[in-house]
């Protein structure tokens, strides 16, 4: 048994055997897939548009997000039929399908997701025991010698906040953290230090990873467009982006970017993949499989290729565990540097094995923001999954963003106070931009100024809602009705507000209430999916504030992505027991505090419901 030497807590250690056991329980959940029901279906182009809705089968339902692109969708009605999602659309409840075969599924069919098996990949890793070793050895990484020393900055990086200018030199470490808020400028950064090993190290190799093609694009656009800023593009074009379902849109105008060949490679086999005959047509089906082999022996070659040739990859977690090989193989040339992005949200095994195959190692993320999603329900599963490399390498040099430019005033000093131990300030460059002030002006309700953070203590109790299959609290979405129709008649944008939501039943009961007013352009969303959104007025309904859920680690996560997505103001609707919920009494307490001072939060301001 290998012994990893990692304790959290007094709580257990956990060994290779731990991991592998957790890896192959989670398989097992993963594989039962997630069910949907369909809402309608059409056809746009070559894609399948599928509108859908969650369905129960004793696990907490899926959430629409970007991790399930790449899915495989089935369905088995009077006709079967299947497909691969290429776009999730969160706000619409919309699936997009590519290569779909037989006919659309009817409404209220169920159909069922097959998320991408990153999870075997894995597994096969940690059960060998060459890729295991170096795996755990990365534990013991951060108690070396940076690989380099730190020196000053050159001129081109001058514009960096100073905290930001400190986290250029992180990856030097052999393990580094970068703590990134929300608004503190993290993927900027990551782009800089990617600039910055480039130009300092002539022969460094780089490895950019996430576990979303969102954050992997983004980190590699970032680090493009810095070099593009300091004039260096003989150095843009030594950087590839390896995968096929991110989104080419934004990579408009850098087809520099872009790995010749893989893209397309990747699309046949997942043409492939869908295609499979029947075992009944033996012959068809060996001339299949044996199309799909040469393939994916043509991928795995062109992948090694690449990585051999370019000094910075840029891939997702699930993709490089499918070609470690051809990725971690020493004919490529050693990996100087891996920087895994969004990597609180990166499961511990996945972590430890990115770490593995670079000599530095940086996590960029926020640990008091979103967790590594674990679809087991079992303790031991979720206990080892659940945690992150911010979890284990406490000890490793570390760097925390401290001036954000998204919230004004007002929202960040509440949010920094109860999330992040008041560590998170106003960008000072920030606070003297008028038009950044500007922008975060103040709005007003029957001539009174919104506070910047607003409880309205009048939303009631939850109850359960067969119609909406989920908890609901209609007195709330009553208040956010009024709320709403208030603030368009006041000056204030549909796009300017934001409305956030744990439960998807509430989500529909309120959306169901603003479509009755004629307001369907006001965003709606669970609080998942809004990580990385942002508004100008930003409206929380935790709808049970109470339960256990909301008062947990995760709750408590899921309260500091609601709150830190406003830019000018915050408005909570709560029963008097949500603030009884540690993390809402935080809140309201600190607000209390700001806004009495300013002699505002003596007669709060409640806006009038409108009568039926």
């Amino acid at each position: 048994m290998l012994i990893l030497g990692l304790q959290v807590g007094m709580l257990m250690a956990i060994t290779a055997d731990k991991i592998l056991s957790a890896l192959e329980d989670e398989r097992t959940a993963a594989q039962r897939g997630l069910p949907f029901k369909v809402l309608s279906s059409r056809r746009q182009g070559n894609l399948v548009i599928l509108a859908v809705e969650p369905m129960r089968d004793g696990r907490s339902s899926a959430a629409l997000d970007d991790s399930l692109e790449g899915a495989r969708a089935v369905w088995y009605g009077q006709s079967n039929g299947r497909g691969e999602v290429v776009v999730v659309d969160p706000d619409k409840g919309e699936f997009a399908l590519r290569f779909v075969q037989g006919p659309l599924p009817d409404a209220d069919e169920r159909f069922t997701l097959y998320p991408q098996d990153f999870i075997t990949p894995l597994i096969e890793l940690w059960q060998r025991e060459p890729t295991r070793k170096k795996a755990a050895a990365a534990l013991r990484r951060s108690e070396k010698e940076p690989a380099a020393e730190t020196k000053v900055l050159p001129s081109d990086f001058s514009m960096l906040r100073v905290r930001q200018a400190q986290a250029v030199s992180l990856p030097l470490n052999r393990v580094g953290l970068l703590h990134g808020p929300p608004g503190t400028g993290k993927t900027f950064t990551i782009g800089c230090m990617i600039a910055y090993l480039l130009t300092r190290f002539r022969n460094a190799k780089i490895l950019i990873s996430g576990p979303t093609n969102t954050a992997v694009d983004s980190a590699l656009i970032a680090a493009d467009d810095w070099l593009n800023r300091i004039g260096r593009d003989d150095l843009r074009q030594s950087m590839k982006r390896i995968g096929s379902r991110f989104d080419t849109q934004k990579f408009r105008g850098r087809d520099h970017l872009l790995a010749k060949g893989i893209y397309e490679a990747s699309l046949e086999i997942s043409m492939l993949e869908l295609e499979e005959p029947s075992k009944s047509g033996i012959e068809r089906y060996v001339a299949w499989k044996e199309k799909l082999e040469a393939a994916r022996a043509k991928l795995k070659t062109d992948v090694a290729h690449i990585s051999a040739s370019s000094r910075v990859v840029a891939i997702t977690t699930n993709s490089l565990f499918r070609h470690f090989d051809s990725i971690a193989n020493p004919g490529v040339g050693a990996w100087h540097f891996t920087i895994a992005d969004e990597a609180s949200q990166i499961m511990l095994p996945a972590a430890l094995m990115v770490a593995s195959i670079a000599k530095c190692a940086t996590f960029a993320g926020d640990p008091q923001q979103l967790a590594p999603i674990v679809q087991s329900d079992a303790p031991s599963t979720q206990y080892v999954l659940g945690r992150t490399a911010f979890d284990v390498f406490k000890d490793a040099s570390s760097v925390f963003l401290n001036e954000q430019s998204r919230m004004c005033q007002g929202v960040c000093d509440v949010v920094s106070h109860t999330f992040y131990g008041g560590e998170l300030i106003v960008c000072r460059k920030a606070v003297k931009d008028p038009e950044w002030k500007r922008a975060r002006s103040a709005w007003y309700l029957d001539g009174r100024e919104i506070p910047r953070v607003l409880i309205d203590d009048r939303a009631g109790n939850a109850t359960w809602s067969k119609k909406y299959n989920g908890k609901i609290r209609f007195a709330s979405a009553e208040i956010i009705a009024a709320l709403v129709h208030e603030l368009l008649g006041s000056y204030v944008e549909a796009a300017d507000i934001l409305i956030l939501t744990p439960f998807r039943a509430q989500r529909a009961l309120i959306r169901s209430m603003l479509g009755r007013q004629g307001q369907k352009e006001v965003r709606v969303s669970t609080v998942h999916r809004a990580q990385g959104s942002e508004r100008k007025i930003v409206i929380f309904d935790p709808v049970d504030a109470g339960s256990p859920f909301l008062n947990s680690e995760t709750g408590r996560r899921l309260i500091n992505v609601a709150a830190s997505r406003a830019q000018a103001h915050l408005i909570i609707l709560a029963s008097e027991t949500d603030l009884r919920n540690p993390f809402l009494s935080a809140i309201s307490d600190r607000a209390r505090r700001l806004w009495d001072r300013n002699g505002e939060y003596a007669n709060p301001l409640r806006v009038r419901l409108r009568q039926a």
